[in-house]
């Protein structure tokens, strides 16, 4: 009889709980709480605004839009959200939720640990539906696969786009860049501060690999071209071989500001 009013017990508790998730917490107030989380997160350069949102049944939680921004600047845009709590890491004291969205046309989903903690893996997310890139006056088209690890504003990612197509370059000048199609590599973001560990390149004309930093603006980094020669137009000859280190292999340096838009 006890270990029936236990559970009786319990079954009430929850109920009441939910209904007073459903009825008594407004969904402007949610939506106020979870920002304000993000924001106050970390040094408060990553910040999000929410479009849409509701609730569901189980502290469950839906939006139309969910934009990420780093110093205000639009960063990554998820539409049609579903957050789901999760019980399974209660027993480490974190309270996490099941997340799932689409990224353009393509999907992420993953586990979010609040305030801002998770991991997540993109699919085949097509890159001009991803504003981050033309924060550096790149316009480009592909379609990303990631890993990505969030801890408060710090984020590292190891990614492919095996169908790159970069149609220009407004601020940074590469030899080549225009012949790449396929791409992979691992970054690390801390704030608005970039590294990248290692991004490979290849195209129709040979191989390329990308290392270094970008810090406040300012690139610190190098592209190590290795062509096809014969592949090569006139051209495209003289203006890599003033970079030449040994032949076949040419370190091109890229430094100065970048015009963040």
């Amino acid at each position: 009889m006890k270990l029936l009013n236990f559970l009786y017990g319990i079954t009430v508790l929850v109920i009441f709980l939910i209904l007073i998730w459903l009825f008594a917490i407004p969904n402007a107030l949610i939506k106020e709480k979870v920002e304000n989380a993000v924001s106050h997160a970390g040094d408060g350069s990553l910040t999000i605004s929410i479009e849409g949102i509701r609730k569901g049944i189980f502290f469950s939680l839906y939006a139309d839009t969910i934009i990420l921004s780093i110093d205000n600047k639009p960063t990554l845009s998820i539409n049609d959200l579903s957050i789901h709590f999760t019980p399974r890491h209660l027993n480490t004291g974190e309270l996490a939720f099941l997340v799932k969205g689409d990224v353009g046309t393509g999907t992420i989903e993953g586990i979010l640990k609040l305030p801002m903690k998770g991991n997540f893996k993109i699919d085949k997310a097509d890159l001009d539906s991803i504003p981050y890139m033309k924060r550096f006056g790149i316009e480009v088209s592909g379609h990303l696969s990631s890993d990505i690890k969030l801890n408060n504003e710090k984020m590292e990612a190891i990614f492919n786009v095996p169908d790159l197509d970069i149609q220009s370059t407004a601020v940074i000048s590469i030899p080549l860049i225009n012949t790449f199609r396929r791409m992979q590599g691992s970054v690390h973001l801390d704030g608005n501060d970039l590294r990248v560990d290692s991004i490979s390149l290849e195209g129709e004309k040979g191989f390329a690999r990308l290392k270094g930093q970008i810090k406040n603006g300012l690139a610190d980094m190098v592209i190590e071209l290795m062509p096809v020669e014969q592949k090569l137009n006139t051209l495209e000859s003289m203006i890599i071989g003033k970079y030449v280190v040994s032949p076949g292999y040419y370190v091109v340096p890229i430094n100065g500001p970048l015009a963040i838009q």
